[in-house]
């Protein structure tokens, strides 16, 4: 198997490493939620599936940004 080289990869290439950040991102974001919300029960999964959409949303925009400026230096 080929090392993954730093700046080659596509927002689908996912590592290991980068799987665990966005999910502990997610859930940050999910437990803010959570408590902003007054502690309430019963809405965990919308809380969870609120946190994934923002916290990918900003994943995907970043690394769009990043292949655009990448792209602009070749």
């Amino acid at each position: 198997m080929k090392p993954r080289k730093k700046g080659n990869r596509s927002p689908a290439s996912f590592g290991g490493d980068d799987l665990l950040r966005l999910e502990l991102r997610v859930a940050r974001r999910a437990d803010m939620l959570w408590r902003r919300a007054g502690y309430c029960r019963g809405r965990d999964l919308l809380h969870w599936l609120q946190a994934e959409s923002e916290v990918l949303e900003r994943y995907f925009q970043l690394e769009a940004t990043m292949e655009a400026l990448l792209a602009g230096e070749q």
